[in-house]
């Protein structure tokens, strides 16, 4: 099923680096390494969609988690580094960009849940400090427009537009850790009072990741804590995710990946004042336990996360997952890209299904890629999913 037009609106960083055809990474048509058993038809069905996905030999590694009713099923394939021969594995550590968006949205709905925040309120009363110019003509900033990317925020702070301008792909990166290194809570806040809304909140849809830095430090005053430990103690810590966190540091870094770009360069990491809007990094192993939790139906949290903020559940936004419906089934859909890392989280809340998939390139259409395995795998016609 094509992607709707909303939904395409809202690529991550690595799409947005991987406009043009990639250089090849592995000989077309030799066999790409892979733990697959090959017993199952969701094992088969896995196998199908990977191998149309390295039909495009810029790709690199992937990592793949499907929860089902009957468990979670780990895949990996490629390589973790450009023309190597070690497979990933679940234990494998990726950054996942934007994808780090689901985890701040549901921060922010618990907040919603307990009474700390409502999503129609002036944002604006959730920062320390008076912020006059969050505001268009006297309409504000609202959690609502900030979590749709519809408050009238630039993309970065500071402003990356004159980069993403230049659209020199290899160097990107590079400027946007150099624009962003002395950023941090203090000059964030300061930062703020130059902002200018470009357009009225809830009007226009542009993507902001500076927007989610905002949410960062709301969640920050209505807690009395610090971001980073709000989110290790109140969703980390809970689900079990100790791979998880806006830092690989330690013995944990022999498992850290590398990425690439869709010519082969090695790229850098993000910074890890990317926080509340691309900071994180995880394995297949945590986002298991994350998309298990996302499938709980009876949680109050994850029922607040699916309600529509804009749009309906046919196609809408909501906190901050893509709606839209997949063969009249519910589906939810985020991905996530950084100069040369691809995610995509797509969940199916209906069959309680749902995938997590991590690959180390920001080749054109990762991403993109990466939501269609999980689409067709979920799809495959002939899995009964009782036998899985």
């Amino acid at each position: 099923m094509p992607l709707s037009n909303r939904v395409a609106r809202f690529i991550g960083l690595g799409a947005v680096l991987a406009l043009n055809n990639a250089l090849a990474t592995h000989a077309p048509g030799a066999s790409v390494a892979t733990d697959n058993p090959h017993r199952s038809p969701l094992d088969l069905a896995v196998d199908t969609a990977a191998a149309d996905y390295f039909r495009n030999t810029c790709h690199v590694g992937l990592s793949i988690v499907a929860v089902t009713p009957q468990g979670r099923f780990f895949y990996d394939y490629g390589s973790t580094e450009l023309h190597g021969h070690v497979l990933p594995s679940r234990r494998s550590i990726y950054e996942i960009a934007s994808v780090t968006k689901t985890f701040t949205g549901a921060l922010a709905a618990r907040a919603v849940e307990q009474g700390k925040m409502r999503v129609d309120a002036d944002f604006r009363s959730f920062l320390p400090g008076t912020y006059a110019n969050l505001a268009w003509q006297g309409k504000p900033i609202t959690l609502a427009t900030l979590i749709t990317h519809r408050a009238g925020m630039p993309r970065d702070i500071p402003d990356s537009d004159a980069i993403f301008a230049k659209k020199d792909f290899n160097t990107l990166p590079y400027e946007l850790n150099a624009l962003q290194r002395g950023l941090n809570r203090d000059t964030l806040l300061s930062a703020l009072h130059d902002v200018s809304l470009r357009s009225e909140p809830g009007r226009d849809e542009v993507y902001s990741n500076a927007g989610y830095l905002v949410i960062g430090l709301g969640l920050e005053k209505v807690y009395g804590q610090p971001f980073e430990t709000l989110m290790r103690q109140r969703l980390l810590k809970p689900l079990g995710m100790d791979s998880t966190g806006f830092a690989v540091e330690g013995a944990a870094r022999a498992r850290l990946l590398r990425g690439y770009n869709r010519e082969g360069h090695l790229m850098p990491y993000h910074l890890r004042n990317a926080g509340a809007a691309w900071g994180l990094y995880s394995s297949t192993e945590d986002m298991a336990k994350y998309v298990q939790w996302q499938l709980d139906g009876n949680d109050p949290v994850v029922q607040r996360i699916r309600q529509p903020l804009t749009g309906s559940a046919q196609d809408g936004e909501a906190m901050p997952w893509h709606l839209a419906y997949d063969h009249g089934q519910s589906m939810l859909a985020h991905g996530g890209g950084s100069g040369g890392m691809s995610s995509q989280v797509v969940l199916f809340p209906g069959q309680a299904e749902g995938f997590a998939l991590l690959a180390n390139d920001s080749c054109e259409g990762t991403e993109s890629a990466l939501k269609s395995m999980a689409m067709t795998v979920h799809a495959a016609s002939g899995i009964d999913r009782k036998a899985l």
